[in-house]
C-alpha cells in the first residue's frame, strides 16, 4: 500500500480547476439529486485539492455554495455520505487510477456509483459512472 500512496501522490495530489464537464447533469440526475441543486452544480467552477494525510487519501471539494471533504483509505472498505445519500464505498489504486466503487445502503432508492480519477498528461480525469450515464470531468492543475 505504500507504494500505491506513493503512486497517488506523484500522479494526483495538488490543486485541481474545473476545466471542462461532460453529461454531469445527466449524472446528477442519475444520482436523484434535486433541479436546483443540479442548476448550481453546473454552472459552478469547483476546485479539488488532493493529497495524503495519515496514510490515507483526502480530497477537498470546493464550489461557491458547496463544501466537501473524504478523507478514505485504499484497498479497505468505509462510509461516505453525499448529499444525504449514505455509501459502502471502497477505493483502490489501479492501473494507474484512484478506483472508487460506491454502494448504497438503500439500493431500491439510489444507484450504485463508480469514479475513476486518473491524471491524463497535465489533467486530472474523473470519469463517473451512475446507472447507465457517464460523466467526465476534466480538470487543471493549479499552478
Amino acid at each position: 500500500m505504500a507504494c500505491d500512496l506513493d503512486l497517488i501522490k506523484d500522479q494526483l495530489c495538488g490543486c485541481w480547476i474545473l476545466e471542462r464537464s461532460e453529461n454531469f447533469d445527466d449524472a446528477l440526475k442519475e444520482m436523484g439529486l434535486n433541479v436546483v441543486f443540479r442548476k448550481l452544480a453546473s454552472h459552478a467552477k469547483p476546485s479539488m485539492e488532493i493529497e495524503l494525510e495519515d496514510g490515507k487519501v483526502k480530497i477537498n471539494a470546493k464550489a461557491a455554495f458547496f463544501t466537501q471533504t473524504m478523507v478514505f483509505p485504499i484497498n479497505e472498505p468505509y462510509e461516505q455520505e453525499f448529499e444525504g445519500i449514505k455509501m459502502k464505498c471502497m477505493t483502490k489504486w489501479e492501473n494507474n487510477k484512484l478506483v472508487t466503487e460506491a454502494i448504497p445502503e438503500e439500493p431500491d432508492k439510489h444507484k450504485a456509483q463508480k469514479f475513476h480519477r486518473e491524471r491524463v498528461n497535465d489533467e486530472l480525469v474523473q470519469t463517473m459512472f451512475i446507472g447507465d450515464v457517464v460523466c467526465t470531468r476534466v480538470f487543471k492543475q493549479q499552478k
